[in-house]
């Protein structure tokens, strides 16, 4: 009840298409209980007296009612077919706008594929529950009222014949509901693991050709599908067994009203008329009460998707503005890192007492080897995390207490997993600057050593360069990611091994760039290659989430510590690979 109060409560403010969907559905409703009447009136005024006189008014009335019943039929399903588009649009922005506000740890831990199914599939679920379920509920409840109003005053002992199957028919409903409620789920979790690896092996589909693993891929898929195929069979087995006998109890008592009313025509009790028109009643009875029912599966349907879906709306981000958070707008650059320490959820701490200050305009480099830690000071501070203990400050302000979206505009980050968008050239440069001039387009893609290769794809910068642009080489992915952090112009500027995937002649031209770039910028700077930051104001050597030491390139080459060895190290392979 829970999901389903809650379902509602969604729904509530489309009141007004709701109500004019009820008004109509309730004029249709009134109109289908007028035909048995006309019925009655011609058997029993016109074909038990032979008087015809009446007989066309009597025709051409019932022929009025059907139409009108059309027409308003035909508006009502307008209506509501509408609303529940129009539901599922506005419930899919609110869910995916939900999505984005949620911490990266969240991403981390969740499987896009998983995610796309419950924002799609299990979205798409609920329009049934709008189109059917929500209205169709309350006029079919009005209709069983209506009808079973007009039985009794029709012919009370036969009416009661009519609610013979009624109490057989709920318990049946109720033991399907607690029977079919976990198979819809299971079914619906299924689905969720299909375009989770649906996802996960098309994205990665050159590696999988490339170590002709498609046999594999192919087996596992078969697999996934296959334990969505059996729970579907379940539902499908639940819900074919159910409502066929459920259907048959309705008919059950249609026919023991016609052996009981069969009779009573017989002994003079009720008219043939009134039999007739008794019959349709009870029709007009059982019709809603077996919509009901499989309104009842709709209900069960979407209870399951729901269950998904606001457990993703329950979702909470880890990084949240405070109350009183403070906006930036306009800072100088100057960042501290005092006593940090973090860890990533409840795993061990990666970052240990760290304590470093990077004044306004200076460029900072990250070293280390891998697992240092390098990377989660970047994260800290863009605040893609909080730390455990200390803080992180830009201009003296913690930056828990500032406005997130307000810091990371001045920040831009290249990583050195380049993503870029299936779009245009100039799509992807302007994502950070959506109204960034031609001028601007190009002196970025001039500073990053990108213009080049831009001006020679086949439509310039409105070249389509295809999902996460495979159709670009990998040094000129990460120099169009490049240029567009240029083209944000943050006052931060974080480089995560930003020159990795370009051959040496692009890098020597991207680094006199960046040294142009990153001047009057604060810069932090991560890189292997210790040959690209020996010009940086400062290096920060962290070993096991530690500062081991920290200076220019010539004193902590003086000193012979952790950076040294590196550097050293870094040399002997570059000439063992020279020879």
């Amino acid at each position: 009840m829970r999901i389903l109060k809650r379902l509602f409560a969604h729904v509530r403010p489309y009141w007004k298409p709701l109500l004019l969907t009820a008004i109509a559905m309730l004029l249709a409703t009134g109109l289908s209980l007028l035909p048995p009447l006309f019925q009655r009136a011609i058997i029993d005024g016109v074909l038990a007296t032979g008087d015809l006189s009446q007989l066309w008014k009597l025709i051409a009335g019932l022929v009025g009612v059907y139409a009108l019943l059309q027409v308003v039929s035909m508006a009502e399903q307008y209506v509501r077919h509408v609303l529940g588009a129009r539901f599922i649009l506005d419930l899919r922005v609110r869910l995916y706008a939900h999505l984005q506000r949620l911490s990266l740890s969240f991403f981390e831990q969740t499987s896009t594929g998983e995610l796309m199914s419950r924002v799609t599939n299990d979205v798409e679920a609920l329009e049934n529950f709008v189109t059917h379920g929500v209205t169709l509920t309350a006029v079919d409840l009005l209709r069983l009222l209506g009808a079973s109003a007009i039985l009794v005053t029709m012919e009370w002992r036969l009416a009661l014949v009519v609610l013979i199957p009624v109490p057989f028919i709920a318990l049946g409903l109720r033991y399907f509901n607690r029977y079919a409620r976990p198979i819809y789920r299971q079914a619906r979790d299924r689905l969720g693991d299909i375009n989770a690896r649906l996802e996960d092996n098309l994205a990665g589909i050159r590696v999988t050709q490339a170590f002709v693993q498609e046999e594999p891929e192919l087996l596992r898929f078969s697999d996934t599908s296959r334990q969505y195929y059996h729970q579907r069979v379940r539902s499908i087995r639940a819900w074919s067994t159910y409502f066929p006998v459920l259907r048959f109890l309705a008919l059950l008592g249609t026919a023991l009203v016609l052996g009981f009313g069969a009779r009573m025509v017989a002994n003079g009790q009720v008219t043939l008329g009134t039999l007739v028109a008794f019959l349709a009643y009870s029709a007009s009875f059982y019709e809603p009460l077996n919509r009901l029912t499989e309104i009842d599966n709709i209900l069960q349907q979407a209870i399951a998707a729901g269950e998904r879906i606001f457990e993703l709306m329950d979702e909470v981000s880890d990084i949240q503005d405070a109350p009183d958070a403070m906006p930036l707008a306009s800072i100088e650059g100057d960042v501290v890192f005092d006593d940090v320490h973090f860890r990533y959820q409840d795993g061990e701490e990666v970052l240990h007492d760290v304590d470093f200050h990077i004044a306004p305009g200076e460029v900072v480099a990250l070293v280390g080897p891998s697992g240092a830690g390098k990377t989660s000071i970047a994260r800290l501070l863009s605040r893609f995390y909080d730390p455990v203990h200390g803080r992180v400050l830009v201009d003296g302000h913690d930056l828990r207490g500032v406005q997130l979206a307000s810091l990371r505009r001045h920040v831009a980050v290249v990583l050195q997993d380049t993503f870029l968008f299936n779009g245009t050239v100039r799509e992807n440069l302007c994502y950070g600057k959506p109204d960034a001039t031609d001028e601007e387009l190009a002196a970025a893609s001039t500073a990053a050593y990108a213009h080049e290769f831009i001006a020679q794809l086949p439509q310039g910068y409105d070249t389509e360069i295809g999902e996460r642009g495979v159709k670009l080489s990998g040094g000129q992915k990460q120099r169009l990611a490049l240029a567009r952090a240029i083209l944000a112009d943050p006052r931060i500027l974080i480089l995560d091994e930003a020159t990795s995937s370009v051959d040496a002649e692009a890098e020597y031209l991207i680094q006199q760039a960046l040294d142009e770039v990153m001047k009057g910028r604060t810069a932090l700077v991560i890189a292997h290659r210790l040959s690209t930051i020996r010009n940086a104001d400062k290096i920060v050597a962290l070993e096991d989430g530690r500062i081991r030491e920290i200076g220019n390139h010539q004193e902590l080459l003086s000193r012979g510590g952790l950076y040294s060895q590196l550097y050293q190290r870094q040399l002997e392979l570059a000439v063992s690979q020279e020879n």
